[in-house]
């Protein structure tokens, strides 16, 4: 009788050593691990699903900042069809655009150096690329400040921005230099 019981209670333990085993950790996961997954290959769409999933706490920071920078409140954002007054539209792939009567947006192009370094060169790109978040949202807002108050001229706002009035940080100001520097007239 005990050498059954032993080996049915063996039978019991291997088996529930098996189920142990068998329920995988990662299993409440769908898909591959972060780890396996593949980098984006595209940077330009990388920066627009990025935008678009965290899109309305992005929003709410650029709305804070160009508010803290003196923007006219009148001149934060835009009205999409369909959509919400915003200051930041995912859906935009410059870093920013300023509207006829002065109005400000930025756009997916804040997360996306390579298209700073596309447009700018290589040293606004990388410069671009090093900053933080602020120092580039700042040097955007400044940027389409600029061009509103000098007529929708894009080369009078290069020329204007890294000395314009706005308390932008210094950072910002040199990545203004960069963008100017690097424009391809």
């Amino acid at each position: 009788m005990e050498g059954r019981l032993s080996r049915i209670l063996a039978r019991l333990r291997d088996a529930f050593r098996r189920e142990e085993t068998a329920v995988d950790p990662s299993s409440a996961m769908i898909g591959l691990p972060p780890s396996q997954r593949p980098r984006w290959s595209d940077p330009a769409e990388h920066a627009r699903d990025f935008s678009e999933r965290y899109a309305e706490p992005i929003n709410i920071e650029v709305e804070s900042r160009m508010m803290e920078l003196g923007v006219d409140p009148a001149k934060i954002g835009w009205r999409e069809v369909g959509e919400d007054h915003k200051a930041f539209h995912p859906g935009i792939a410059d870093a920013g655009n300023v509207s006829p009567d002065g109005r400000i947006v930025v756009g997916a192009g804040l997360f996306n150096p390579d298209r700073i370094a596309e447009v700018y060169g290589e040293k606004a790109g990388r410069l671009f690329e090093g900053s933080r978040i602020e120092d580039r949202l700042d040097s955007i807002v400044a940027h389409e400040y600029e061009e509103h108050r000098h007529g929708m001229s894009h080369v009078e706002a290069l020329d204007r921005t890294p000395s314009t009035a706005l308390p932008i940080s210094d950072r910002a100001r040199a990545i203004a230099a960069a963008m100017r520097d690097g424009w391809k007239r």
